[in-house]
């Protein structure tokens, strides 16, 4: 691990001692995790939370303050993202499945001495889709978790899949047309402009190859195999306006988890705001229940 004691407060959480860690999840992968801890917290019991593909952790730094004024929040960046410390002489998509990225939470865990068994885990997509593939089977011992629209599998327009394989020196021009198909097809970009601007900060951040890598990894993933073996109670938020989540399949996941819960919300901006922390909140006092 190494200590990123330089780094300041992605988020400025106030009331909260903050650090940052580089964690080694695998020869020659380590990921940035932040912690912050509250000075006077109402619980011990900590968040863990794992965000969306190639998101930024600005995005949320709404709904981490709200959640650091209670107890403790850890935030793992996931592998994809240009945080990620990676010395491996040659990547492949078999470095970004979503196997492998649930992978990386139970190392991330593991390397800091985490007590899991009182952790809610919480995500967003593709951090949500991981959490869950993480808890089946018990591999990840949780006190429950809180996912946000997960994928059930990546939906690719027509032309998606040919994107995956163009060189990624070409990824320049690829964002562009993603951004395009993002604001006029999947995003009310109208109703909704933040989570659009999201989206153009972080796809034009984003580390092409790892993009590209990641993408060709996740395109023939479906999510059902296991999710009856997760015991611990899961709450899943989806909103009418996320069109990028299928309701359909979120009510399908839903029904597959035998604790699962459905939290609707009135809009994809609510489910990336400090109001969901009072849904969180409401899940663990079920839990505690």
């Amino acid at each position: 691990m190494t200590d990123l004691s330089d780094i300041s407060d992605p988020v400025a959480a106030e009331g909260a001692a903050f650090s940052a860690l580089d964690v080694e999840v695998q020869d020659g992968v380590e990921l940035r995790l932040y912690h912050w801890q509250p000075e006077a917290p109402v619980s011990e019991d900590p968040i863990f939370f794992v965000a969306g593909w190639v998101s930024a952790i600005e995005g949320w730094a709404d709904l981490v303050r709200a959640l650091v004024s209670r107890r403790p929040v850890y935030y793992l960046e996931s592998r994809e993202k240009r945080s990620a410390r990676i010395t491996r002489p040659r990547l492949t998509r078999e470095d970004f499945t979503i196997q492998r990225m649930a992978d990386d939470i139970i190392a991330a865990c593991d390397r800091i001495g985490l007590d899991t068994s009182s952790v809610v885990f919480a995500g967003s997509s593709m951090g949500s889709t991981s959490i869950l593939e993480a808890l089946k089977h018990g591999r990840l011992k949780a006190r429950g978790a809180f996912v946000i629209g997960p994928n059930a599998r990546f939906h690719f327009p027509w032309w998606g899949k040919a994107l995956t394989r163009v060189p990624a020196g070409t990824y320049a021009v690829a964002i562009r047309i993603v951004l395009f198909y993002l604001r006029n097809f999947r995003v009310n970009s109208r109703m909704e402009p933040q989570q659009m601007m999201r989206y153009e900060r972080t796809l034009l951040g984003a580390v092409p190859l790892r993009m590209k890598l990641s993408a060709r990894a996740v395109y023939p993933y479906e999510i059902w195999d296991g999710l009856e073996t997760i015991e611990v109670p899961v709450a899943v938020a989806h909103a009418p306006t996320d069109t990028l989540h299928g309701e359909d399949e979120i009510q399908r996941i839903v029904e597959a988890i035998p604790k699962g819960r459905a939290v609707p919300c009135p809009s994809n901006l609510y489910m990336h705001s400090a109001d969901v922390a009072r849904d969180i909140e409401e899940l663990i006092v079920r839990i505690e229940r």
